[in-house]
């Protein structure tokens, strides 16, 4: 810390007493400087420092009095205090009274995160036209996370007319910046033909910029595309190796597909307990055809001991989430009375539902009307 002494050396004619009694003074200066230093010389680095060290009261304290004097980086970090209720009780509109001060001021961050309440509609009514502003004026300051969402909203038509051509000059400009997201949005708009015709090169390019950066949405997409063949040669040793990196970072989606990869056996060996696995976690994140899948490997013991109150389990999971085929299979346990206990109240409420919430592919149409007029002339018969 700085010594906060302001002194004045006395002059030459000045008394050998008052001299004595300066360098007294003095020495009780040098001793007691940094106790009597007034507060308002405390700085923005000694309020980071005490943040550091967990000393929230000080470092609020600090960031307090210059947040107070005008200081922005002071006023955006008293808001993320508050934002994220360090040390102190959550308080967004007060969070949001901090990033508004900073952010009028031109800082870029305070910016970002005020345009993010006004998103989200956090301590603060949501207003997407209030967010593009800021946005945009973090945007226009360099902030490549504020051009990747003014790209999405362009895109979506959030807060602002649709338009694809602002979202792409948005999307490029943080993905010239090094914004992984933004490097997936652009190479997904480039492979789906969003800006007209689709442009493959440009697709894998991007999408594989964002992957190598350990975007898992990114390293998902470029294991699709080297799965499929889609803007390049099909290679499936590639597709295991992103959809496993995507995996690893937990993307379930990744995970669904290296499950159904190791399961068909067509493109890759199979292996049922790789399989197996690569479902389970794509299960546990929500993935219903994940969870479908899993409780039918459960119910025939493929990769895994056979388990029928695993397999119920799992399919009924998938059921709620309105899979159809999961609707059908377990109206159809329920209406049988073969691995479960007989309940027609509940194999009409499945098959009800698979009928809500099948497609005209599905194969087991068929079947699903011959069990529904026999729970219909079931009902007429008691």
């Amino acid at each position: 810390m700085a010594l906060c002494a302001n002194i004045i050396f006395p002059a030459q004619k000045n008394t050998y007493m008052l001299s004595r009694l300066f360098q007294q003074v003095l020495a009780l200066i040098l001793l007691l400087g940094p106790a009597i230093c007034p507060a308002d010389t405390l700085s923005y680095e000694d309020a980071a420092t005490a943040f550091a060290r967990g000393e929230f009261n000080s470092a609020m304290a600090i960031w307090d009095s210059l947040a107070t004097a005008g200081d922005a980086p002071s006023q955006y970090h008293l808001g993320r205090m508050y934002h994220f209720g360090a040390g102190i009780p959550k308080d967004m509109p007060s969070a949001v009274h901090w990033y508004q001060k900073a952010a009028e001021q031109g800082h870029q961050e305070s910016q970002t995160a005020l345009a993010w309440r006004y998103y989200k509609g956090e301590g603060v009514a949501q207003d997407y036209k209030e967010a593009i502003h800021w946005f945009t004026r973090s945007a226009i300051n360099g902030n490549m996370r504020a051009e990747n969402q003014l790209g999405w909203m362009f895109l979506h038509g959030l807060g602002a007319t649709k338009n694809v051509d602002e979202a792409r000059k948005w999307f490029q400009d943080a993905a010239r910046h090094g914004h992984a997201e933004a490097q997936n949005n652009l190479g997904w708009m480039r492979l789906k033909g969003e800006f007209g015709i689709a442009d493959y090169a440009q697709a894998l390019h991007w999408i594989s910029l964002a992957a190598q950066q350990g975007h898992p949405s990114a390293q998902d997409n470029l294991g699709w595309m080297f799965a499929t063949g889609k803007g390049t040669e099909k290679n499936t040793a590639k597709a295991i190796h992103w959809y496993q990196n995507a995996a690893i970072n937990g993307h379930a989606s990744a995970q669904f597909k290296l499950g159904t990869l190791y399961y068909n056996g067509v493109d890759a060996p199979k292996d049922l307990k790789n399989a197996r696995q690569w479902f389970e976690m794509a299960a546990q994140q929500g993935v219903a055809q994940a969870q479908f899948n899993l409780g039918v490997m459960y119910f025939n013991g493929e990769g895994v001991g056979e388990d029928i109150d695993q397999a119920i389990s799992w399919i009924e999971k998938a059921a709620r989430q309105d899979m159809a085929i999961a609707q059908y299979t377990l109206g159809m346990f329920y209406q049988d009375g073969k691995v479960i206990q007989q309940d027609l109240e509940s194999a009409r409420h499945w098959l009800n539902q698979a009928v809500l919430n099948h497609s005209p592919e599905d194969g087991f149409l068929d079947d699903l009307t011959r069990r529904i007029k026999l729970l219909l002339t079931a009902n007429q018969d008691s």
